[in-house]
């Protein structure tokens, strides 16, 4: 079963894919439910579709049921009572098959009317394109997100050459509808806290914001770019313009500009200007809102830090979310960490590791303990959107690795007694609750094995947690996504950064918790 606690909850949240590949049959979905609604005709809404049916029916597959099924008493002749699952992530559902792969395909068709996408790479959509041919279709899916994502799936997936046309738009089957989101919430919806927020399934309001995963690989020029001018949301530091990471991010094979690609990419105030043709690849976070009791979750997409990135957008999500963290109301995200520390930064690819988790995690602490302070500043809380770099950084750095490559050093664990000792992604109903550990604050400072290739950190303010007014983000559980598996004999990647994230938050002191998911991960909010 998943997390339990002794208050209401609003959210459940199905964990079916949670790695980053190179494995395929384990990368980015989720299923969302507003608990009040039950397990009743389109209550269930997804959040990326990178595995679907397999998973949802490898899943089923641990589930016990009130009673058997008979030869005398089919599921729905109403003699008996209905048969019903009494544990694991779908405890509670009645099913009509024997089979949990007939089960599956109950909940895709009768359950699943929506799924959202942060954005269309491959390992996002693959399952939900795919789950497109199951047999006798009763209704019209909905698939949602950014116009730029819906434009990516219309033009390079349903478009009769990589999949058929299944949508409602250009002629097609009508089997598929979009919706297309408004980058921060329709200014139509709601009013109050629900202003802005969609609802997109039963008791489930969205809202999407636009993040930055990346750039292209590609040297080419953009015509009619004018770069915006924009402040940099980090004290002393601009984003590495012209760096590496400029063209570390493959995108595309010709050079047509993707719909996800942004090609207005930011100046930072001070900095160097970004050379012609740099873009900026979107992905997208939501929030998703329970709307009967206001509890909200976070669910990002792929996502890059912003200290690296050529258009720093986090900070703004932090902002929007830190109030809701202060007042209760938000109580999990769900984010990426693909790599361990070990990793070089011109290799991240758009993605996190542990050191620039904890960064942003940190400006998130601080923006909550301004909210909680009602908005004036508190000790070493800075204003990120105001504050503009004091130098200008070499185009050639990069921000350095913050911890020596661990990948053959066993950090010593401690075990929750509800997480299993194993870490290969094995379908589970239990939670992966990160204990914290001392940190060994020199870590962090530790000089990479390739200076060519690393260069200094952000200047963030030294912090010792006592240093903190409070724990900012205590009662919030960070659930760590897209961790990319290394495929050795070594030690697997979730347990690397698992141990990194513990040790970092030794120090960092925020208050909160990590749990690394995997496929069969059920949790409640």
């Amino acid at each position: 079963m998943g997390f339990i606690s002794g208050e209401q909850h609003a959210l459940q949240v199905i964990v079916l894919g949670a790695g980053g590949g190179p494995l395929e049959d384990n990368v980015t979905a989720f299923l969302v439910r507003a608990s009040a609604s039950g397990w009743k005709k389109g209550s269930v809404m997804a959040v990326d579709g990178g595995v679907g049916l397999a998973a949802i029916s490898r899943i089923l597959h641990g589930h016990k049921q009130n009673r058997p099924f008979t030869n005398k008493s089919a599921p729905s002749d109403g003699v008996d009572s209905p048969i019903a699952l009494i544990d694991g992530p779908f405890e509670g559902l009645e099913i009509p098959s024997v089979s949990s792969s007939a089960n599956a395909k109950y909940i895709y068709r009768e359950l699943i009317d929506t799924v959202l996408f942060t954005h269309p790479h491959l390992d996002h959509i693959m399952g939900a394109v795919i789950n497109t041919a199951t047999p006798a279709p009763t209704r019209q899916k909905r698939f949602a997100g950014l116009p730029s994502t819906i434009e990516a799936l219309k033009l390079h997936i349903f478009n009769n050459a990589i999949w058929p046309n299944l949508t409602d738009e250009n002629n097609g089957a009508g089997m598929i509808s979009y919706i297309r989101l408004v980058e921060g919430g329709s200014p139509a919806a709601g009013q109050g806290y629900s202003k802005g927020y969609v609802e997109v399934a039963p008791g489930l309001g969205v809202k999407a914001m636009s993040i930055s995963h990346g750039t292209c690989i590609e040297n080419h020029t953009h015509r009619g770019n004018t770069p915006l001018q924009t402040p940099s949301p980090f004290p002393g530091e601009g984003p590495r313009l012209g760096s590496p990471m400029a063209n570390n991010y493959m995108q595309r094979s010709n050079s047509v500009t993707s719909s996800n690609l942004n090609t207005s990419v930011p100046m930072i105030t001070g900095g160097t200007p970004s050379p012609a043709g740099e873009c900026v690849y979107n992905s997208s976070v939501f929030f998703i809102r329970d709307s009967a009791t206001g509890k909200e979750i976070l669910i990002f997409g792929d996502i890059e830090p912003d200290p690296i990135s050529l258009s720093p957008r986090n900070h703004l999500v932090w902002k929007e979310a830190a109030p809701k963290i202060a007042s209760g109301k938000l109580t999990g995200i769900f984010i990426e960490c693909s790599y361990a520390n070990s990793r070089d930064n011109d290799q991240l690819f758009g993605h996190m590791k542990p050191t620039f988790l904890m960064q942003e995690l940190k400006m998130l602490g601080d923006y909550v303990i301004n909210s909680k302070n009602g908005g004036e500043k508190s000790n070493g809380d800075q204003d990120y959107s105001l504050i503009s770099p004091k130098r200008k950084r070499d185009r050639a750095g990069s921000v350095a690795s913050a911890a020596p490559d661990d990948r053959n050093l066993k950090t010593p664990r401690q075990q929750s007694p509800i997480e299993p000792e194993n870490s290969d992604n094995q379908p589970s109903n239990q939670n992966f609750l990160v204990p914290r550990s001392p940190h060994n604050r020199r870590r962090g400072s530790s000089a990479s094995a390739n200076p060519s290739k690393n260069g200094p950190l952000p200047s963030y303010p030294e912090e010792k947690p006592e240093d903190r007014p409070f724990l900012p983000l205590k009662g919030l559980r960070v659930v760590i996504v897209h961790v990319k598996e290394n495929l050795d004999d070594g030690i697997a990647a979730a347990d690397i950064i698992r141990n990194e994230l513990r040790e970092l938050e030794g120090t960092a002191g925020l208050g909160c918790e990590f749990i690394i998911s995997h496929s069969g991960l059920s949790l409640y909010f």
